[in-house]
């Protein structure tokens, strides 16, 4: 009797054992799964092809480092030397922007503001950087275009900056506001004008001095 037990015992016992391997073998497997995954993922990151976060110092281009370097510099320091310089504030005036110079914003006579661009009177090279924030409300999608050309006594024109941005593009309450800032080193002779082309200008904000556009020989 005590022999019958131990026989019916038995397949009880494979059972567990199977069961405990079963699930071992399962966790093993999820374990290799997961490791290969975290793998794979370093392996992108490293690769740089999963774009990893980071900060803002890092994302931001030369222009903008060279542009906040300007800023830091007084307006009376910057204009004093030799230099050639024109710093210019924008206004909203119809379809376009009416730019107007600032207290010792043209520098030497070098740089002339005619007929809203600047023409230059001096061959050198020049950053030329330039402004503009818009701001609004969304009804629907807009495209927000800024452009710096550069125009020859012989009619010749070429863009030399241009950034475009686009908004609303999912419908919203809310207000939004696009800031577009620009700049770039330019070999620039006698006779070289320089305007800007904005679109949507109904859309700019010209509060605290948003809206410039500036030269200066380097």
């Amino acid at each position: 009797m005590e022999l019958t037990q131990v026989c019916s015992e038995e397949p009880l016992v494979r059972n567990v054992q199977r069961t405990r391997t079963s699930c071992f073998h399962w966790l093993s497997f999820c374990s290799f799964v997961l490791l290969l995954g975290a793998t794979i993922y370093l392996a992108l990151l490293h690769f740089q092809i999963i774009p990893t976060e980071k900060k803002d110092e890092f994302q931001m281009p030369e222009v903008l480092q060279i542009k906040n370097y300007l800023e830091s510099v007084p307006q009376t320091q910057a204009m004093k030397g030799n230099r050639a310089a024109a710093h210019l504030m924008g206004k909203r005036e119809k379809d376009h922007i009416k730019w107007q110079h600032s207290i010792n914003a043209l520098k030497e006579g070098r740089i002339e503001l005619v007929r809203n661009s600047l023409e230059i009177k001096e061959d050198g090279v020049y950053f030329v950087y330039t402004q503009v924030v818009f701001t609004g409300k969304c009804q629907k999608k807009e495209e927000l275009t800024h452009s710096v050309i550069k125009n020859r006594e012989t009619d010749d024109s070429m863009v030399i900056l241009q950034s475009s941005k686009t908004v609303c593009e999912t419908r919203s309450d809310s207000n939004w506001t696009q800031p577009i800032y620009q700049g770039g080193l330019f070999r620039l002779e006698v006779g070289d004008v320089l305007s800007t082309k904005t679109s949507n200008v109904k859309f700019l904000d010209v509060n605290e001095a948003q809206v410039y556009f500036g030269i200066l020989a380097v």
